[in-house]
């Protein structure tokens, strides 16, 4: 009879083989070895507005220190701690909460836990929750997006509950100055059909002085829900300057001038009312500074430009622009460079 003839294996399987005989030759150099408890966990019912949180146990099976070399949650979730080494034999925290404002009804979020096991480098955990609102409001939200100087803003909430028909709200308090707030149960012309019971309107108003910048905050809203007793509203969105200066900073870096060396600026009108660029000037001595339209009462190019026997060195001024704008007159853009 003759012998069989040696096996042989496609160039696919052999590398896998290579690779499994590598898996298990590092184990026996000495590994660490992550293993979960559990990687996805329900909370269950959580009011809105608290944190759910969860403490994932990690147990290090191997034989040298595990390493947790980087955790990165999904939106609306945070890390608050966790163990960076675990010893072999030990057990480690990764502690994950979640802010449940901006959720209601059933969530998942994720954090990703990335470790030097070779073999479990990466690692998905999953807190599951049921946000229960207690208390409705539509749209939930006030954001704006407004312009210096132009009409106040607006944003209507609507509230209610299920739960308690005679629902009371007892106060809200805005996060700015500017932002105005004021409650009332609606009329009957300003109910929402489909809900008994008392329902409220909460009025957001943004003035039209409101500075000029960004807005991330909250408004509390207090009622006699004994499970929500503050509700919280975020208030978001960016006040935007009448002229708005592109770069915001005309940085000429550095450069030799033998010949005329230009930067230019974009200033853009975002109000409703045409805005002329009426005189420019600079305190830079050998920068001259001129105005182009694009469009008037709407867009305009600044061209800036270095002459040649400016003084070398670094600089920094200022170019200053009268506008028509009541509400923006004057317009001052920082230049800066090295002449070299």
């Amino acid at each position: 009879m003759r012998s069989p003839a040696p096996r042989r294996f496609s160039t696919p399987v052999l590398l896998a083989l290579l690779w499994v005989t590598a898996i298990v030759a590092g184990r026996a150099e000495a590994q660490p070895g992550a293993v979960f408890s559990e990687t996805v966990i329900d909370v269950g019912d959580v009011n809105k507005g608290e944190r759910a949180s969860y403490e994932f146990t990690v147990q290090n099976e191997g034989d040298k220190v595990l390493q947790i070399t980087e955790v990165k949650p999904s939106c609306g979730c945070t890390v608050a701690e966790y163990d960076k080494t675990i010893k072999p034999g030990g057990t480690g925290k990764i502690t994950a909460v979640v802010d449940t404002t901006n959720f209601k009804g059933p969530i998942a979020k994720s954090v990703k836990v990335f470790t030097n096991d070779p073999i479990n480098p990466r690692v998905n955990l999953v807190i599951k929750a049921n946000i229960k609102t207690h208390v409705e409001i539509e749209p939930g939200y006030a954001r704006f997006v407004a312009v210096y100087g132009e009409p106040n803003a607006k944003s209507v909430q609507r509230v209610w509950s299920r739960e308690k028909p005679d629902l009371e709200i007892l106060g809200a308090k805005s996060p700015y100055p500017h932002v105005k707030v004021a409650y009332a149960e609606a009329t009957s012309d300003e109910r929402e059909g489909g809900v008994s019971g008392n329902q409220w309107r909460i009025t957001v108003e943004l003035d039209a002085d409101a500075p000029v910048g960004p807005m991330a905050d909250y408004i509390d809203v207090a009622t006699d829900h004994p499970e929500r007793q503050t509700i919280r509203i975020p208030v978001s969105g960016f006040v935007r300057p009448v002229l708005s200066v592109t770069p915001r900073v005309a940085d000429f870096g550095r450069r030799e001038v033998a010949e005329p060396q230009t930067a230019s600026l974009e200033i853009r009108n975002m109000s409703k009312s045409a805005v002329d660029l009426a005189e420019i000037s600079t305190d830079i001595q050998g920068l001259q500074a001129e105005i182009e339209p694009l469009e008037e009462g709407r867009l305009y190019k600044v061209l800036l430009t270095l002459k040649p026997g400016i003084k070398k060195g670094r600089f920094r001024g200022l170019v200053t622009i009268n506008t028509t704008s009541n509400k923006q007159p004057v317009l001052e853009v920082n230049v800066k460079g090295v002449v070299l």
